[in-house]
């Protein structure tokens, strides 16, 4: 796995096979948990939904490049139980994550949920699908238009809170400890999770900068995706 770096054509990184069959699942896993089918066809009119738009390598990183864990991708997932009836609160609560309350008033709470789930749920299984179709190319370079960063970042950030969930990260000092949690849990699939957790913040975190990069001093407000 590379770091994103910026080019004429749009913001560049690498994925071998593994690496985009691994991002793929957990990608199509959280769209799952929003009632979403990734594996609807997407094929906006300027680009090819394959990830295989080239691009002549520009610019540096200062990323240095990860590798995900050889591990039994299959026996780890990230969906989960949803509740279908009760609009206030989904019993998953990764879900929760992803579709947090708009008020502490259960009653204002609610009608809010009622109100707006369905566009929130429509926005963001929307971007998981494009980023879906984009990993679905040969393995090599994948270029990320410009128009379709913030769509990336927001899809990372949406798998970053379930596979927290999941880990029970909670605040900064849980997701410090990850990288011994990565290296020493007695459960592989833990470990996978916390690698998979550190290499996509890593990931996200360079397409970020690379975003931010272009920017004139103080123009970088909104770009923040974990905003």
């Amino acid at each position: 796995m590379h770091a994103f770096r910026r080019t004429r054509r749009g913001y560049l990184t690498r994925l071998d096979a593994t690496e985009r069959a691994i991002v793929g699942r957990v990608v199509a896993d959280v769209a799952t948990l929003l009632g979403w089918d990734v594996t609807e066809p997407y094929a906006p009119d300027d680009a090819e939904p394959d990830g295989r738009r080239g691009s002549r390598g520009e610019g540096t990183s200062s990323h240095p490049d990860v590798n995900l864990p050889d591990v039994d991708w299959g026996a780890v997932g990230l969906g989960g139980d949803e509740d279908e009836e009760d609009p206030r609160a989904p019993l998953d609560p990764a879900l929760a994550r992803l579709l947090p309350p708009a008020s502490e008033d259960d009653d204002i709470a609610g009608e809010v949920r009622r109100l707006t789930e369905e566009s929130i749920r429509s926005a963001k299984g929307e971007r998981l699908r494009r980023v879906w179709w984009d990993l679905q190319g040969e393995p090599g370079r994948l270029l990320v238009a410009p128009e379709e960063a913030m769509t990336w970042a927001g899809a990372l950030t949406d798998v970053r809170l379930v596979l927290a969930q999941r880990l029970g990260v909670e605040d900064a000092e849980d997701s410090q400890a990850l990288e011994q949690v990565a290296i020493a849990d007695a459960d592989e699939a833990t470990r996978a999770l916390a690698t998979l957790y550190l290499a996509l913040s890593w990931l996200q975190e360079s397409l970020v900068e690379a975003m931010l990069g272009e920017l004139p001093e103080g123009g970088a407000e909104g770009l923040d995706p974990l905003g």
